[in-house]
């Protein structure tokens, strides 16, 4: 009987291919065990390096924060300063040129007023050519020359006197009034008549608080100058001599403002300089 030939007949034990294919999976392991470490090797380098990054970093704000802290080595730039968070407008400290504006303002405004009191006070106080109280806007200034109504208008005090309608006028109210041509009295009202001699005008029965008897004449109501609205003893006196010596208060007064406006215009045109 003749046998066939098998199909699963196996290599002899000394073929070289066996040998061959032994030897390239040994040196295809090697290869990726060497590709293994290389690629372990890289993944610590990787992070390696992102651990460096993260620790300059934080060495450099920590560097750029000591920096903000010390002074400034001669020949070394300034780190660029952090942005600050602000206080409210209200809550922050009023800065020095807004007080010093507003002192300089406030000093103007004193000057010019005292120098439009001195000159306003000089005519104000002096008398018409006919010798009536010169008027101001409805307003009379006089000075007071006798003590007859002492305990509330002190001899030399300066009088205001309004121009108002004599049908307002009551009892009690104290009025200016012309007691001749050239004399002007300040006196209480006490009685009121209406009907003044058949006139149909108002008529005023008057008496000086320290007087013991009221006034002799009634005083018409065209008489009237006006009624006072303020007094005061300490601007009596100043007025009083503003009103002798207007003439040389109105000189000085023009000279001051004038060297006043001449030097602030000279300041102004003084070029500022700059420090260095």
């Amino acid at each position: 009987m003749k046998e066939t030939p098998s199909a699963n007949k196996s290599p002899p034990k000394d073929d070289p291919r066996i040998d061959a294919l032994i030897r390239g999976y040994a040196h295809l392991s090697e290869q990726v065990e060497v590709l293994t470490e290389q690629v372990k090797i890289q993944k610590h380098q990787v992070d390696d390096l992102t651990v460096d990054a993260i620790l300059a970093e934080f060495h450099q704000k920590q560097e750029r924060k000591t920096h903000a802290d010390s002074p400034t080595p001669y020949g070394r730039t300034p780190p660029e300063p952090a942005e600050k968070e602000e206080a409210p407008k209200h809550l922050q400290p009023e800065k020095p040129h807004r007080k010093r504006q507003g002192l300089k303002l406030a000093g103007n405004i004193v000057f010019y007023s005292a120098l439009v009191f001195l000159i306003i006070s000089a005519l104000f106080i002096r008398t018409t050519s006919n010798g009536s109280p010169r008027s101001l806007a409805g307003f009379t200034g006089m000075v007071v020359l006798s003590g007859s109504m002492q305990a509330e208008i002190p001899k030399g005090s300066l009088v205001i006197a309004q121009q108002v309608d004599p049908k307002t006028l009551q009892i009690g109210d104290d009025i200016t009034f012309m007691a001749n041509p050239t004399t002007t009295v300040t006196h209480r009202i006490i009685g009121i008549i209406e009907d003044y001699e058949d006139t149909g005008q108002r008529a005023f029965q008057t008496q000086g608080i320290m007087n013991d008897e009221p006034d002799a004449q009634p005083v018409p109501a065209v008489n009237v100058v006006g009624k006072v609205i303020f007094h005061s003893e300490v601007l009596g006196q100043i007025a009083g001599f503003m009103g002798q010596y207007w003439l040389f208060i109105l000189f000085a007064a023009a000279v001051v403002i004038g060297l006043t406006v001449i030097l602030k215009r000279i300041y102004q045109k003084e070029p500022k300089q700059t420090a260095h």
